[in-house]
């Protein structure tokens, strides 16, 4: 199922200046006011999501369900189901076992609660410049930005004090940003013209992101945010068998997610600086040389902080498969940390690791992410009305990071591990090591008269051109939650989807982030046309165009799944994790293209034909 969301955004916005010139000196100054107002409807998957390993185990309970139904799917006398392995298997002795009452996905989600949340954001800003030229060749320019976000209160409605900080929004505080620029040449006597600039910014945290720390408090009036394994279904029944989802909060089961925010947290902060050198050329030919960085700090990042550190992490060794030995992990058998549900005297089920019971993911928003970017830019142009005009840039940039949330929702945790923060430093997932880009447009700069002149004048062709390295992806895991097996049959399950059982980024361990990457892309497009002077100001034009002119594939989507996780088995066998070579039929290779030309940037060729009448 899809997300289902319904939002009546209001934004009202007032401002003022107040600009002053004495002599060789400019102050301006002024301020604005910003409202935001959101009235949200219809709750994010409200519908249930079902996720399945493989597309056998989604037959199994489609079949199941068509033959049995409702009443009997999970019938522990009628068992025609999966068991708590998640599939068919052989013990030691041969036998065939997998039949049981369980569901067959790997895990359910579901978010329920009231459909009618309002919530407003004001931002205040205010900022002083000043301009000072004391000669031709040279100006000053500095200034000071003070911005201020103003979070709505807590809903009294779904305050929940078993955990304090999902009743209350942090505080932002005062953010002030100085600027700073000095320019010194001129473009007369062919000086050089000498650029150099920093700026202190501030981010802005989203209304969505604060609608979800306001409404998901684990209040049973707030939303809901449900995480069932099939497993769940064990002790308490809470976990539905497919197609169905919860109409109501499970009776046994009181265990949802909640948000919340550190109270440290706050806005992130950006500071850039470059310098640049632009030079005129004979023949209206500028040139420009470009030096920048941009060093994001207290970017956003979401970590699970219901763990119960006396038990969690455990460890866990998978056996690795991987019959073309391309993979790489080269070890038979690996060992990693495992957060999961254990064996526990102290939890009333028999099973621990969370550190509150009564919860699932406890997702806590903090200010924990750096960047960094640094940019050597080249441009070369000429403007013309007449003749040859081009714009031509190249971009040579590095971009790295701590893994920082990027979306504008909430989704749970997004670091691999929350003991190790060291594991999330990698190259960005924006990171574009070369891109090149160029804008040609040419002219007919002759003016012939009579029969000749008529489709001899007014031709243009223009063009522009794209070209960059492929973006960065990481190796990922996929398939069933990870679960091992005690020497007494109990069950080690883990506490979400990913090869350490965390719920958080799915990579593979001792892969990095973002050491794989896309094919570089290209495209170009072009356009022709013709002017008919009409007489007076009359004037008719065609047009002929083509974007993606050479239909090139650019690859938009790719196989990122690397491994796929199969659980363990009541016998003692390693729950394994399979390499996807692509041998097996069905089954798709990792990194294997699976779309081209699929975004609204990258599209397959277009031809238009265009007729415009102008007087």
């Amino acid at each position: 199922t899809g997300v289902q969301t319904c939002a009546l955004p209001i934004f009202l916005a007032a401002q003022e200046g107040l600009d002053w010139v004495h002599d060789k000196l400019l102050l301006r100054t002024g301020f604005s006011l910003s409202h935001n107002a959101d009235s949200t409807s219809m709750v994010r998957n409200h519908a249930g999501t079902y996720y399945y390993s493989s597309v056998e185990n989604f037959a199994s309970d489609a079949l199941s369900f068509a033959t049995f139904g409702l009443s009997n799917a999970l019938d522990p006398m009628n068992q025609h189901n999966c068991d708590q392995h998640g599939k068919a298997w052989r013990d030691s002795t041969g036998q065939l076992h997998g039949l049981g009452y369980l569901p067959c996905y790997s895990y359910y989600s579901q978010t329920m609660g009231p459909t009618d949340w309002h919530l407003s954001t004001n931002d205040w800003a205010a900022y002083a410049t000043a301009q000072w030229q004391p000669g031709k060749r040279l100006v000053f320019s500095t200034s000071l930005r003070w911005e201020r976000q103003q979070l709505p209160p807590p809903i009294a409605a779904v305050s929940n004090p078993d955990l304090p900080l999902t009743q209350k929004l942090p505080t932002l505080g005062n953010e002030w940003g100085p600027r700073a620029s000095v320019a010194w040449g001129t473009g007369e006597k062919h000086w050089p013209v000498l650029r150099l600039g920093y700026g202190m910014y501030f981010g802005r945290t989203n209304n969505s992101v604060l609608e979800t720390a306001l409404t998901q408090t684990g209040s049973l009036r707030g939303d809901l945010n449900f995480f069932l394994r099939p497993t769940d279904n064990l002790n308490a029944g809470g976990a539905p068998p497919f197609p169905y989802v919860l109409a109501g909060q499970p009776p046994t089961m009181e265990k949802p997610g909640a948000v919340e925010f550190a109270p440290n947290f706050r806005n992130a902060e950006i500071h850039q600086a470059e310098a640049t050198v632009e030079e005129t050329l004979p023949g209206h030919v500028q040139l420009s040389a470009t030096a920048a960085v941009s060093l994001g700090r207290r970017l956003p990042i979401t970590i699970d902080t219901n763990l119960d550190p006396a038990l969690n992490p455990g460890t866990i060794t998978y056996a690795v498969v991987d019959g073309t030995g391309k993979g790489p992990i080269r070890t038979p058998q690996i060992t990693v940390p495992f957060f999961a549900s254990w064996p526990s005297t102290n939890s009333p089920t028999g099973f621990g690791g969370r550190l509150n019971s009564h919860y699932q993911q406890i997702t806590e928003i903090i200010s924990g992410a750096n960047s960094t970017y640094e940019a050597a830019i080249l441009r070369v142009s000429r403007s013309s009305r007449r003749g040859l005009g081009f714009h031509v840039r190249y971009t040579y940039g590095h971009a790295m990071d701590w893994n920082p949330n990027e979306s504008t929702q909430v989704s749970g945790s997004e670091v691999l591990a929350p003991d190790n923060f060291n594991q999330e430093y990698g190259t960005s997932s924006l990171d574009v090591r070369h891109s090149v880009s160029a804008m040609l447009i040419w002219q007919t700069a002759w003016k012939l008269r009579g029969f000749t002149g008529r489709f001899a004048n007014g031709w243009m062709l223009s063009g522009t051109g794209h070209l960059r390295t492929g973006l960065p992806y990481t190796m990922r895991t996929s398939g069933s939650v990870p679960q091992e097996f005690e020497t007494s049959g109990a069950a080690i399950v883990g506490l979400g989807p990913g090869m350490n059982g965390y719920g958080g980024d799915n990579r593979v361990y001792g892969v990095g982030r973002n050491t794989y990457r896309y094919p570089g892309t290209w495209k170009a497009d072009a356009r022709l046309g013709k002017r008919f002077h009409l007489g007076e100001t009359r004037e008719l034009q065609l047009m002929a165009e083509s974007f993606s002119l050479f239909n090139h594939q650019n690859i938009t989507r790719i196989e990122t799944t690397g491994y796929a996780i199969h659980s363990g088995g009541r016998t003692g066998s390693l729950p394994t994790l399979n390499f996807l070579t692509g041998l097996k039929t069905g089954q798709v290779e990792f990194g294997q293209p699976l779309d081209s030309n699929a975004t609204d940037f990258y599209r397959e060729r277009q031809i238009d034909f265009g007729v415009r009448m102008t007087f």
